[in-house]
């Protein structure tokens, strides 16, 4: 069985993208799932992703909730996980 990694997670590349309303550079504030409840980063990755409702697991995907510095702006983006 494959495993996948996210590049922004460890540190091997910066969130990229802009924000959907003003297109100013967006912040990463980490993963959505980091987000749900007290002990979310706890609960293995995979486990978060069947209840997040996106396909994020079915498309190795690891969802980033973003900031816009810009707008004030929040939302989610998707990066797409590496095979390792």
């Amino acid at each position: 069985m494959s495993s996948y990694v996210c590049s922004v997670c460890n540190g091997l590349e910066a969130l990229g993208g802009s924000c959907p309303s003003c297109r100013q550079a967006a912040e990463d504030r980490g993963r959505l799932s980091d987000y749900d409840d007290p002990y979310s980063p706890y609960r293995s990755i995979d486990d978060m992703k069947l209840t997040n409702g996106f396909a994020d697991l079915e498309r190795h995907q690891c969802v980033h909730m973003a900031y816009c510095p810009g707008c004030g702006a929040t939302f989610t983006l998707s990066v797409q996980e590496q095979e390792r």
